[in-house]
């Protein structure tokens, strides 16, 4: 039986993943290159996961697929690709996933990707660190002026994970204690001697420093749970003590199905995220690329099982190092960031490189271990480019006159022609037209003449930079003018708009509707689908390898043009025999061995 193992990667890039694979750095995937079949993906507008990952696996179209930010569209309504499982009694798993796609009882989901701003449920304790340097720590970060992301109230595009937490010094050492999501709490010691012992939960524990203790299981307020913790200095002599704490998830509430224990039987926990963020400016890099690793082959084995012994059709999952190496990396080792120093550029690319390598021992274990009825897609949402200026586009839409702000710096919509929706992703812009809005303002006379205001203005937001103009907004078409970049049906804005390269949505303490950003990143989602530098690119990636997947085929966008989003899923549907009718993605034949090739 045919079966396909989706292993995304957040963020991905295709000249990052060829370079680092040309240098030896990627054996496994430098031999997918060889022995299976590569391209790039042009992405949707926004370019970021939550609608790519979903339109990739949906094989629809956004104005199809996509409701808002964790919002699951109807399987079975619109025909997908999951629905179209379910009637041949084929089953996927979606395994940290994004959960505005939804299972559903015909198939298996574990652990859904958590994109919203409130605290996950099934989190109960957040990654943290303790530190005797509680004061420098927090002191020595930069307080910023502006927050990228969006929603627009929102730090989506930094990355920072605001983990530490003061350790008390007492007789017996040091004290600290975990604080639940849900009120929960649980103190612990580290012991001061020659070496580190951990008093928790009634037991102790020896810990060896510059390594990750084994689990430990605890009870969080009555929950039964697993942690475990990395010592990353123990001097006490001189007070110089720091620990990290893994995040400690709910075991019942990663999986609404019954079967999840059945499915899921590691020796470790699963967990989301880490303590530190991948940069070479954190003391404790190890200590994340471990614990990266660590997940990302805790979902090779899901994958094997339940592909390889549990008779799963499809897995599918999204690891997400790779992307945040990016967002806290690329800024100062592409020349096209404002911020790079060819003196410290080395520097950031090899955590890059790094946490590619964490993805490449991945790969080899599934190449190695998976049957020869397999395929292996290796694919991403997008990729990353280098972030030069910050666009409050409320503040601008404000000099137009098409929006009045409160005092938060949000349409007052009693008075506002415009506003944008939080689950969209900040690039559709909607009228707040009577009769559809429930505060609506514009009458259907005006609509057409607000929206040319609204595009007028739009592409005459500009920003001088070295001496030339550059427009802020790549492109900007109405709703009925979108249907060509897979935008229609009643989620869609009124105006969908991509900003250019480089240029990134965000708000700014000093009110500026665009200036330049304050500190290095990458970014992806408010930027034009096809951004590039010389050294990254917006575009997703895919490389396949298995059964029936041509050998060493690449296929140039620049020649041939790009696959989209929606072509893996028509690509999965046609190697697991299913109807393509309802699904917009064309398959891709060039990457696959037709039947009379492989027999």
């Amino acid at each position: 039986m045919k079966k396909v193992i989706l292993f995304g990667v957040d963020g991905l890039s295709m000249p990052l993943l060829q370079r680092y694979a040309g240098e030896g750095a990627l054996p496994h995937i430098a031999q997918m290159l060889r022995q299976g079949a590569a391209t790039e993906l042009l992405p949707f507008i926004s370019a970021w996961g939550d609608i790519n990952f979903v339109t990739f696996l949906s094989g629809q179209a956004v104005g199809t697929s996509w409701t808002g930010q964790g919002m699951a569209q109807d399987n079975a309504r619109t025909g997908n690709l999951l629905a179209q499982m379910s009637k041949k009694d084929l089953r996927a798993a979606l395994v940290h996933f994004p959960e505005t796609v939804s299972a559903g009882t015909a198939h298996f989901s574990y652990a859904p990707y958590w994109g919203r701003s409130e605290a996950w449920p099934a989190e109960i304790f957040k990654p943290m660190g303790y530190t005797t340097h509680y004061a420098a720590r927090t002191a020595d970060k930069q307080v910023k002026m502006q927050k990228l992301g969006w929603p627009p109230n929102g730090a989506l595009a930094y990355h920072d994970k605001g983990a530490w937490q003061p350790l008390t010094k007492t007789t017996e050492g040091y004290q600290f204690t975990l604080r639940g999501n849900q009120g929960e709490t649980l103190d612990a010691t580290l012991i001061s001697g020659t070496q580190p012992v951990l008093r928790i939960a009634d037991g102790t524990l020896e810990l060896k420093p510059q390594c990750w203790s084994d689990w430990i299981n605890i009870d969080a307020a009555g929950t039964p749970c697993r942690v475990r913790f990395y010592v990353g200095a123990f001097d006490p002599q001189k007070e110089d003590v720091e620990i990290l704490q893994s995040q400690v998830t709910h075991p019942e509430r990663l999986s609404a199905s019954p079967q999840a224990d059945a499915l899921v039987s590691a020796s470790a926990p699963f967990y989301s995220k880490w303590v530190v963020k991948a940069s070479p400016e954190e003391a404790y890099l190890p200590a994340t690329l471990q614990e990266a690793e660590e997940q990302s082959l805790w979902l090779v084995d899901n994958a094997l099982e339940l592909t390889q012994r549990q008779n799963y059709s499809l897995w599918a999952t999204v690891h997400r190092l790779v992307d945040e190496s990016h967002h806290n990396c690329l800024g100062q080792c592409d020349p096209a960031s404002p911020f790079y120093d060819p003196t410290q550029a080395a520097r950031y690319d090899d955590v890059m490189r790094q946490c590619y390598q964490v993805l490449d021992r991945s790969i080899g274990k599934l190449m190695q271990e998976m049957d020869d009825e397999t395929v292996l897609m290796l694919a991403s949402d997008h990729g990353a480019v280098p972030n030069s200026y910050m666009c409050d586009i409320y503040r601008y839409l404000e000099k137009h006159q098409l929006v009045v702000l409160n005092e938060d710096g949000l349409p007052d919509m009693a008075k506002s022609q415009l506003y944008l929706k939080d689950e969209r992703g900040g690039l559709e812009i909607f009228v707040n037209l009577a009769g559809r809005e429930a505060s609506g303002i514009v009458s259907e006379q005006d609509y057409e003449a607000v929206c040319a205001r609204t595009l007028l203005a739009l592409g005459n937001w500009q920003v001088e930079d070295n001496g030339v103009m550059r427009n802020a907004v790549s492109l900007a078409l109405l709703k009925d003018d979108a249907v060509g970049i897979g935008f229609w049906g009643d989620c869609a804005g009124d105006i969908v708009f991509a900003y250019n390269t480089g240029f990134v949505w965000g708000v700014s303490q000093g009110k500026e509707d665009i200036c330049p950003v304050e500190v290095p990143g990458a970014n992806h989602g408010p930027q034009k689908p096809t951004a590039a530098t010389t050294l990254s690119n917006n575009y997703g990636a895919l490389l396949m390898y298995g059964a029936g997947v041509r050998q060493g085929y690449y296929r140039d966008r620049k020649t041939l043009g790009p696959h989209t989003m929606t072509d893996p899923a028509a690509t999965i549907a046609h190697l697991l025999g299913l109807p393509l009718a309802t699904l917009d993605g064309r398959v891709m034949h060039d990457m696959i061995l037709s039947p009379n090739e492989g027999a």
